[in-house]
């Protein structure tokens, strides 16, 4: 059974976005929507959905785009990434002309980010496999793979994408580009380091007043609540992982709604076409994407039943 692969920044994002400028702490979107922040409206299910068990016929239930062990990682990037925007309707999505352009320049901003829980999903058959082949592919210089919140879950990124935000980065900051370069040759003699050190940093004479500040600032180091530690990440990371939460966030919240914590898929894919937030917070994120990382990152699980597929909670916190 595969699964059909259809396809304003509040002020608080605002001041969230002012604080990376100063210490990189955009990261910590995710970590304040897990405390505490704003919580994203989950519709309720029906009565009738809420009460009544599924039948299930298959407990091994895979999904459109799994792959074998022998398989790429980098198209497995790749076929994250194809999946992750629905295209946006020129109308009938119930924003203004501003919205929209908002909406534009959020999409150019995100990094081509993913969740390392996405490739867990399109590699279910050997859970170890997806972190050794990560640790691989970044020694080899292939991707660069990001933690830059102890909660939050690692990214991966292709390493050329990744030097080419910092390349533009240095273009726009010309007064510094010999910081940039020396970073960048740092990361390239480190290529599956997640952090770096202060000493590392001054071994490439980047040091706090002539380079550490300008890189905390254009986002591509954040304070990792260590001293003496930096986490490498990139510009915008934060918006990325609290768009991750959220969309993942409302399935979870939706099903524990239910009586059994469970609910058949075309039940979730109408209550989130119908979601007023789809476009206006979760910009267009395509359902696949979503379910992807619930999969893959163990928050939910899929098993069969006559009527098609259905998905229900596997107990694991938010």
């Amino acid at each position: 059974m595969s699964m059909r692969l259809t396809a304003s920044l509040s002020s608080r994002i605002n001041r969230s976005q002012k604080r990376r400028r100063e210490d990189g702490s955009d990261v910590l979107y995710a970590a304040e929507a897990e405390h505490g922040g704003d919580q994203t409206p989950v519709p309720q299910p029906s009565k009738r959905a809420r009460e009544a068990k599924l039948e299930i016929t298959n407990l091994i239930v895979s999904i459109e785009g799994e792959m074998s062990r022998l398989s790429d990682i980098n198209i497995g990037i790749s076929v994250v990434l194809s999946r992750m925007w629905e295209p946006i309707p020129e109308k009938g999505i119930g924003l203004s002309r501003d919205g929209m352009a908002d909406l534009y320049r959020f999409r150019k901003t995100i990094p081509p980010l993913i969740m390392v829980s996405h490739l867990h999903a399109l590699f279910p058959s050997d859970p170890t496999f997806i972190d050794r082949e990560v640790q691989r592919v970044a020694e080899e210089g292939i991707v660069r793979r990001m933690v830059v919140n102890q909660t939050a879950g690692d990214m991966v990124i292709e390493n050329k994408e990744y030097l080419s935000r910092l390349h533009q980065a240095k273009q726009a900051n010309s007064a510094h580009r010999d910081v940039f370069d020396k970073f960048e040759q740092l990361l390239k003699d480190k290529p599956a380091s997640t952090q770096l050190t202060f000493t590392e940093l001054t071994n490439y004479e980047i040091s706090e007043q002539s380079g550490i500040r300008d890189l905390i600032a254009a986002g591509f180091l954040v304070l990792s609540g260590s001293p003496g530690i930096y986490f490498i990440s990139i510009p915008n990371v934060g918006s990325f992982l609290k768009l991750s939460f959220r969309t993942r966030q409302w399935v979870v919240s939706l099903l524990s709604k239910t009586k059994w914590k469970e609910m058949m898929e075309k039940m979730i894919r109408e209550r989130w076409d119908a979601n007023h937030k789809k476009w206006r917070e979760f910009r267009g994120v395509r359902f696949e994407w979503v379910m992807m990382e619930v999969k893959g990152g163990g928050w939910c699980e899929p098993f069969g039943t006559p009527s098609g597929r259905g998905w229900k909670l596997t107990g694991k916190k938010k």
